[in-house]
């Protein structure tokens, strides 16, 4: 069962047909033709659907939007909330309309049918967290959970929506999860005045799947999975467990650091950042999470307990990193600060901290200046990070910059915030216009990392050197790309083997299955699929990837990389990871090689996907 909700005058109408939670989205879109509007108009229709597996991490919610940022249509996920949503007996939830004032959106399924209800809100609430426990104190009688956005989603283009295991009515530490690429939930309260959806209903029984996995693996159910997962909860080679305990280890010294300055700075600099940052994070995470064993799961009941937490919250590597060493801020301490306060503030993390580090930047330079933006200039210099004691005290004063920035920018305190709250693109362009006689040879986008998409659309890649990541592919900012760091490939396999994470990875996302299970899933997936729906999953896939592509040409098209950092990123990543042919082909004729790259990637791509997504000449 599936719902078509009209927030403006509070009807529903049931649907029955069977979806996919993605292609559910983008049928929506399609059909109300969302691309002719502005992204906050009430016809930017909201989508979210559950996960059809009963299987363990197949029970996350997908969001689908037309994206404030990227300006297509976009899609998130959020782990173990779908495990209460199935409860209320919907699979798919679409929202048109907009809400007279803010409001709560409150699917019940306790009774036989359906009942969809509105609850106004009338309080303020400076922080997520204080809205999700205002929903707690009003629902923690009944086995619910709820989606929230924060201040954020309010004034921004970076809104993402949180959410927290709830159990025996009080929220499990640690538990806190994100759908936050994309600005899903600047799109939720500004195009329909809705701060946040609450769920529940009657226990319902599905059927088991265990045998399946147990007849293809001839291994006990929880020994696969917990065999296929030890990077999220436990590697013995590392002695650490999560992303942010073994990403460092994955990655080391091509980590982005001061806002992806990494090609400029010598090698031998890069293993010392790279060995302050295993001392003074990675072990320090150690310490106070995964010794203590301070591990839980995302509400739904999963062995792998990937969630580390310290400190009352989790801790994880994409939102550490975006607000810890490519801000510079090298001690974990430090960026507690910026993280729980960008969390706090419901920021997309990636997203905050990428705009953050360009920020700092600008104001290193001297594009922008201190008492414009209305923090102290931020120590972006690496020669004043040589010692321990150096590192410690511009680590803090970093994270309190950051801190400032996030509430200037969330709350739109100036004139910079107010521009800076559109994302790094949009502002790029104001700012190029606005401050014309600052600019001496690079302008105001040249510092900044990001995809481009159409003529304004844009998002940041996710954290890593990697070349697949800042290709001009359909969708960008998650895993649908090859991001293996490190590695220059010729620009046919880079597509290729691109499309093959984009089947696998669009594949888990369209059926709720959490990617941190896909070493075991991935093998048998049909077979799973067929067990509990008559959908064709490789169908509905081709027909997804299609359609995205129409809905999104609509709107833009595949754009050339536009600054000079992500330029360099391309370029040296070709010397750094020891590419002789290309590099000297670069060196020969930087921007035309460069060019004739990407769109070789582009023609392999739209030919291996069947769609037309090339650059035009």
């Amino acid at each position: 069962m599936n719902v078509l909700i009209d927030a403006s005058n509070k009807k529903y109408k049931i649907i029955e047909k069977e979806f996919l939670p993605l292609n559910w989205g983008i049928y929506w879109h399609k059909k109300f033709e969302t691309w002719k509007y502005d992204v906050y108009d009430e016809r930017n229709v909201f989508c979210f659907g559950r996960g059809v597996l009963p299987i363990v991490g197949g029970y996350r919610l997908i969001f689908s939007f037309r994206s404030p940022l990227w300006d297509g249509f976009h899609f998130s996920a959020m782990g173990g909330a779908g495990y209460v949503f199935k409860n209320t007996g919907l699979k798919n939830v679409a929202i048109i309309g907009r809400c007279e004032n803010p409001s709560l959106l409150i699917l019940d399924g306790e009774e036989d049918s359906l009942k969809v209800d509105f609850l106004e809100v009338k309080e303020n609430f400076n922080r997520v967290y204080e809205l999700s426990g205002y929903v707690l104190e009003l629902f923690n009688e009944k086995n619910f959970r709820a989606f929230v956005v924060g201040p954020a989603a309010i004034k921004t283009n970076m809104g993402a929506i949180f959410s927290q295991t709830v159990r025996n009515g009080k929220f499990v530490e640690g538990s806190e999860d994100w759908a936050a690429r994309g600005g899903g939930g600047s799109v939720l309260y500004r195009a329909h005045n809705i701060l946040g959806v609450v769920f529940y209903g009657k226990t319902k029984k599905e059927k088991c799947l265990k045998h399946i996995v147990e007849e293809h693996y001839k291994k006990p159910y929880s020994k696969v999975i917990l065999e296929n997962t030890k990077k999220y909860r436990y590697h013995e080679e590392t002695k650490t467990g999560g992303t942010l305990g073994n990403n460092y280890y994955i990655i080391r010294d091509l980590v982005p650091i001061f806002n992806w300055r990494t090609p400029y700075i010598s090698r031998e600099d890069r293993v010392m950042f790279l060995r302050k940052i295993l001392e003074f994070i990675v072990n320090r995470f150690n310490k106070e999470s995964i010794e203590p064993r301070k591990w839980t799961n995302c509400g739904e009941p999963c062995p792998v307990l990937c969630k580390k937490y310290r400190r009352g919250l989790k801790a994880d590597y994409e939102p550490y990193e975006s607000n810890g060493p490519l801000i510079g801020v090298f001690d974990i301490y430090a960026a507690d600060k910026v993280v729980h306060t960008v969390d706090s503030l419901g920021f997309d993390a990636i997203e905050f901290g990428n705009l953050c580090s360009w920020a700092f930047e600008l104001l290193d330079v001297g594009l922008l200046k201190p008492e414009e933006v209305g923090i102290e200039k931020p120590i972006f210099d690496i020669n004043k990070f040589k010692d321990d004691e150096e590192i410690l005290k511009n680590s803090n004063h970093n994270a309190e910059q950051a801190v400032k920035l996030a509430n200037i920018v969330a709350y739109n305190k100036n004139e910079i915030g107010k521009i800076l709250s559109l994302g790094k693109r949009k502002a790029s362009k104001i700012f190029n216009e606005k401050f014309k006689d600052r600019i001496k040879d690079k302008k105001f986008n040249d510092y900044a990392v990001y995809v481009p998409f159409g003529e304004n659309g844009e998002i940041s890649p996710t954290m890593y050197w990697a070349i697949g990541n800042f290709m001009p592919y359909l969708i960008q900012g998650k895993y649908l790309t090859y991001y293996e760091s490190g590695i220059f490939l010729e620009p046919e396999e880079l597509a290729e083997r691109s499309v093959e994470r984009i089947f696998e990875e669009i594949a888990l996302e369209n059926l709720g299955i959490c990617r941190f299970q896909r070493r075991w899933v991935a093998p048998i997936l049909e077979k799973l699929l067929k067990e509990v729906s008559n959908i064709d999953l490789k169908s509905a896939i081709d027909e997804l990837i299609k359609d995205i592509c129409e809905y999104d040409k609509k709107l833009g098209y595949p754009t050339l990389v536009e600054n000079e950092r992500v330029k360099d990123l391309i370029v040296i990543g070709a010397h750094e990871f020891e590419n002789e042919k290309w590099a000297k082909e670069f060196e020969k004729d930087r921007e035309g090689k460069l060019n004739e790259y990407i769109k070789r990637v582009l023609d392999k791509y739209s030919e291996l996907l069947g769609i037309d997504w090339r650059i035009k000449s």
